[in-house]
């Protein structure tokens, strides 16, 4: 499963990072690192961006690569 199909407020951990070592890294500097604890906030319409509750903070990334990060429950 991705963070992208993660069902609203459903807590999961991550489990799997982008192939693309920029993207990766850009993501761990923002907290989104291995067995880090995430949950969906809000999806915005029309396949904008969804945000993410993650170290007691909202983060926003693109539904693209939301689609990228693996996550296990």
């Amino acid at each position: 499963m991705t963070l992208a199909e993660l069902p609203l407020n459903k807590p999961a951990k991550i489990s799997a990072l982008p192939k693309d070592e920029v993207i990766a890294a850009q993501l761990i500097e923002q907290g989104f690192t291995l067995r880090s604890h995430v949950s969906l906030a809000h999806k915005a319409p029309f396949n904008g961006p969804m945000a993410f509750r993650l170290h007691n903070t909202k983060i926003s990334i693109q539904r693209t690569i939301a689609e990228q990060i693996g996550v296990s429950f």
